[in-house]
Formats: structure tokens, C-alpha cells, sequence
């Protein structure tokens, strides 16, 4: 039962960034920025934090920011006609830059970030993160599933000209895309903030690019994206459990660590290359 709610709870902040990708892959633009979006939305939890002493307005202003920011982005290179997928990639090392920079401006550091003042208990943030997480995705999937603009959302990125020949604007549900997966990033960052207590830079881990791996090992489904993340926070768990029985301490940690990522490589080379939404 205990391993079961570990999975649950390190499952929670990677479930909501991959719905982020998941919805940016169907409008035909992959969010290559979450990766350090969520930095920086940890960033920015942990700074709002401090300035307004309280965490749920920080978060929720974190996001906002976060929005904000990538829609006047999108909309500059959009109106520059820049190649989307390169401005994604720019903007991951934008956001990753900038983390650092205001971290040396207002703190006078770029390491860790620490305070009494923000001091959550660890077993509160993780349960009441996990159940905003997991709230969130439940709402974005029936929003994709069950809503109009949710239909025509998961089909701008493969049928753009049939859209198009009705009048909708296909570059609004682009935008909007990103947004979410903007706001998703961020959020994942305040969740992993609020789990520590601290801002660490590189606090996402790598989730940014686990969640675009999820999206593929899902096919792109969004029904199938619940069992994609839960075996990556299966193999997460096993890598950071198995360090503790004797047979396996010999083992270089580098390589257990590394668990997550061969497994998910090895199921999508397994898995039938069938691509269904």
C-alpha cells in the first residue's frame, strides 16, 4: 500500500506537465520549453512565496506569469513567421538563462534557495499536491474529450486546412496550446517547490523531457497517457528504492538513476508504432 502511494505521489507533478505536452503535440506544436518552464514556475513560487507569504497566491501568480510570457512569445514569432520548433528550443534556454539571472539579482545566488519562512510540512504538500495534480488532469482531459473546443483543439495539429475551410482559426487553438502547457510546466514547478520547501536549480530533473517521452509512449492518446506516466513513476521509484537492498549496491547509482529512461526507451521501441489520437 505504501508503494502504491509513493507511485501516486511521484506520478502527480509529471501527470499534469505531460498533459501540457500532450495538448501542445495535438495543436501541431511540441512545448520543447517545459523543461525549464518548470524551473522557472519554481522559480517564481518560491520568490512570490516569500514577497506575498502565501504559497497558494504565489503558485497561482507563478502560473500566470508563466502564461503570460510564453503567449507574448508565441505571439512576437508568430507575427515574425519564425520556425516554431526552434523558437520552442529558444525559449527553454531562455526561461533556464533567466532563472539564473533573477536568482543572482534577488538573492545573490545561484545555488539553492532556502528560507524558514517557506517551510511546508512534507507530507501536507506532497498529498495536497498530488490531489491539485491529479484535479487539474481530470479537468484538461474532459475538457479535450468531452468539449467542442476540445475536439477542434486535438485536431489543429492534423487536419489544420479542414479547420481552416470552416472558419475556425486554427492559430488561436495554437496559441491557447501553449498557454496550457505553459501553465502546466509552471504549476509542475510550484508542486516540486512546495515538496522540498526550497527552490534547487534543475529541480525539474528532467521531467520536461520525460513528459514529452510520455505523450509518444501514449501514442498520442490522451486516455493512455495515465499508464504511460505511471510506468515512468514505477521505474522512479524502483531506481530510488533498489539502491536500499544489499544485491544492488553495487550497482553504479548513475545507471540506477538512469532507470526510468531505458525503460521507457525499451517499451517504446517494444510497443507497436500504431499513432492514433
Amino acid at each position: 500500500m505504501n508503494a502504491a502511494f509513493s507511485v501516486i505521489n511521484i506520478a502527480a507533478p509529471l501527470m499534469i506537465v505531460t498533459m501540457g505536452a500532450l495538448v501542445s503535440e495535438y495543436a501541431g506544436r511540441m512545448a520543447m520549453f517545459l523543461e525549464y518552464m518548470i524551473n522557472l514556475g519554481a522559480f517564481l513560487c518560491y520568490a512570490l512565496a516569500l514577497a506575498t507569504g502565501n504559497i497558494v497566491l504565489a503558485s497561482a501568480l507563478s502560473v500566470i506569469s508563466c502564461s503570460l510570457l510564453v503567449l507574448c512569445l508565441e505571439k512576437i514569432a508568430s507575427q515574425l513567421k519564425a520556425n516554431m520548433f526552434l523558437v520552442s528550443l529558444a525559449m527553454n534556454m531562455l526561461f533556464g538563462a533567466g532563472v539564473s539571472l533573477l536568482s543572482s539579482i534577488t538573492f545573490g545566488t545561484r545555488g539553492v534557495l532556502y528560507s524558514p519562512t517557506f517551510k511546508m510540512n512534507p507530507v501536507t504538500a506532497r498529498s495536497m499536491t498530488s490531489i491539485a495534480c491529479y484535479v487539474l488532469t481530470i479537468i484538461q482531459m474532459s475538457f479535450l474529450m468531452l468539449t467542442k473546443n476540445g475536439l477542434i483543439l486535438r485536431i489543429t495539429g492534423s487536419d489544420e486546412k479542414m479547420l481552416e475551410a470552416q472558419g475556425i482559426r486554427t492559430s488561436f487553438y495554437k496559441s491557447l496550446a501553449w498557454v496550457i502547457a505553459a501553465a502546466d510546466g509552471a504549476f509542475c514547478g510550484c508542486v516540486l517547490t512546495m515538496r522540498l520547501s526550497s527552490f534547487v536549480p534543475g529541480i525539474s530533473s528532467g521531467k520536461g523531457w520525460t513528459a514529452l517521452a510520455a505523450v509518444f509512449l501514449a501514442r498520442k492518446k490522451t486516455a493512455a497517457i495515465i499508464p504511460a506516466v505511471l510506468v515512468f513513476a514505477v521505474a522512479e521509484w524502483l531506481s530510488t528504492g533498489i539502491q536500499n537492498y544489499t544485491a544492488f549496491r553495487s550497482v553504479p547509482s548513475p545507471i540506477l538513476l538512469a532507470l526510468p529512461y531505458l525503460l521507457s526507451l525499451a517499451m517504446i521501441a517494444v510497443l507497436p508504432g500504431k499513432d492514433e489520437q
